[in-house]
């Protein structure tokens, strides 16, 4: 071998080496992380437990079950999603969760973690002052029964623009796609008004935008996270989509600008210039707001009224004391919101559906970011997530008789059931609405970080709910149910999330009055 083969070959080893001992160290690196980070909780996987992705795929297939047999096997369990592990909780550690501080257990970053929001939404979150939950909470919260006069005409204008029956016929539509324009809409009279609420390229922004920042936060999170500012703004379209929503909704938010405070029309666009600090008192800012907004209300809306119907076209025996109750009402006290909330009936069912059908298996995510140690002597590390039982927590016999049986009025059971004063019996009213949180019914969280918007979507849900039922017969197609009896689609379990066949396709046509 001459000198010259000598050296080439001498190189190509060294090169190997370095290749070999640069890939032993990162392993060596991973390992040395897991163990000092380890958790001293049984994980799930068993042998496939090394591989989060497929951890994550074998946990989708078992589905309800695996997370009701490991809520009564351990009080804590690492489970695995696509984007992290999380270490999930019984129901007994809700208290220590939910008085933790945000600067040890933190719900934006888990959200952040979880959504990338940076690339996904255009916004830190963690970085910013989101006073858009204030006003959510504060402003629309109260305004509700003002409100409701424009929710229901839109709901009203949303179900007969898109449906057009000619006569008796039956239609047959797809739900849960059928469904999510009449949510946006609805739920845009009040964040944007008309016309806007029903313009088509704002109404696809909202809609396609919840949709994309899903997909593009589970594309970012199948990469280690050093690599995410590389992949974020290669597959990120937020900055082109805020730039569109901001020229759509600049003349409505100029034109309050335009206006002295106390001038501005009482509407959501002005309660957010309200509370916003000075330097995003501009369309750009405030459009993003909106959007935030929209992300949070359209889609999960939209999938807890596709819950609902496939579980009453499920058992079809509910449809007519609950049309009763609606009719009985609204004859008495008008379409109001003050009727929506006089409807138990309506109101233990769809409570139903969100117990044995709730949108995720766990809950009240947080991130470590200071050492946090159970009062069981469990120690969680800095950059852990935590969160609790959902799905499980509300199938829980101790809570609930018979858990896994869909019992529609099972709340107005309770409060018929009650021969307490009369207070009492209000205030057993008030925790049965939909709309409650309580350590057992989780579908709204639990705690300070609890949906800020859930009054505003009961009260939309409801609103549709109640008027599909009074001017709509529902059914499922033959070809889809076989004539079964309580034939109902599939739940589909996927990552961390428990969503309604987004295929289900229903027939619907005009009662004749």
């Amino acid at each position: 071998m001459d000198l010259a083969s000598f050296k080439e070959l001498s190189a190509k080893v060294n090169s190997s080496l370095i290749l070999q001992t640069t890939l032993g160290v990162a392993v060596l690196s991973h390992l040395y992380r897991s163990w000092r980070n380890r958790i001293d909780v049984p994980t799930y996987g068993g042998i496939l437990s090394f591989s989060r992705l497929l951890s994550t795929v074998r946990l989708a297939m078992e589905g309800g079950d695996i997370w009701r047999t490991s809520y009564a096997k351990y009080p804590m369990i690492l489970v695995p999603s696509p984007e992290r592990w999380a270490v999930v909780v019984r129901g007994k550690y809700i208290d220590e969760l939910s008085r933790a501080p945000d600067d040890v257990l933190s719900f934006t970053e888990a959200t952040h973690d979880s959504l990338r929001l940076r690339y996904s939404l255009g916004t830190t979150t963690a970085e910013e002052h989101e006073y858009h939950i204030h006003v959510v909470r504060q402003n629309l919260t109260k305004r509700l029964p003002a409100l409701f006069p424009e929710v229901y005409d839109e709901v009203i204008h949303a179900f007969g623009e898109d449906l057009q029956f000619d006569g008796a016929e039956w239609k047959e539509v797809e739900f849960l796609s059928w469904i999510i324009p009449v949510v946006a809409k609805a739920s845009n009279r009040v964040f944007v008004g008309l016309p806007l609420c029903r313009d088509k390229e704002w109404l696809s922004l909202v809609i396609d935008g919840a949709v994309s920042c899903i997909k593009t936060a589970a594309i970012i999170n199948l990469f280690p996270e050093f690599m995410h500012p590389i992949v974020g703004p290669l597959i990120s379209k937020v900055q082109s989509r805020k730039r569109k929503a901001a020229e759509l909704a600049r003349y409505l938010i100029d034109d309050r600008l335009k206006l002295a405070p106390e001038d501005r029309p009482d509407d959501y666009i002005s309660w957010l210039l309200s509370a916003a600090p000075p330097e995003e008192q501009n369309a750009e800012d405030i459009t993003q707001r909106i959007i935030s907004t929209n992300f949070a209300a359209i889609h999960t809306s939209s999938l807890n009224m596709t819950h609902t119907i496939y579980w009453l076209l499920s058992r079809p025996e509910y449809l007519d004391p609950l049309r009763e109750e609606i009719e009985s009402v609204t004859s008495q006290m008008g379409w109001t919101k003050a009727a929506i909330s006089s409807m138990p009936k309506l109101e233990s069912f769809m409570k139903e559906s969100m117990r044995l059908s709730p949108l995720a298996p766990h809950t009240m995510n947080r991130k470590v970011v200071k050492p946090f140690t159970f009062s069981n002597g469990v120690s969680l590390p800095v950059g852990a997530t935590v969160g609790i039982h959902l799905y499980a927590t509300q199938v829980d016999e101790d809570y609930y008789p018979e858990p896994l049986q869909f019992k529609g009025f099972r709340f107005v059971e309770e409060e018929n059931g009650d021969h307490r004063e009369a207070e009492n019996v209000a205030s057993l009213k008030s925790r049965n609405s939909m709309y409650a949180i309580s350590r057992s019914y989780l579908g709204f969280s639990y705690g300070r970080h609890a949906c800020p918007g859930r009054f505003f979507a009961s009260m939309e849900l409801k609103t549709m709910f109640a008027y599909l039922i009074a001017n709509y017969d529902m059914k499922w197609p033959d070809s889809v149910s076989n004539g079964k009896d309580g034939y109902r689609p599939a739940d589909i379990w996927m990552g961390a999330g428990l969503i309604p066949d987004p295929k289900g396709r229903i027939l619907i046509r005009e009662r004749s009055q």
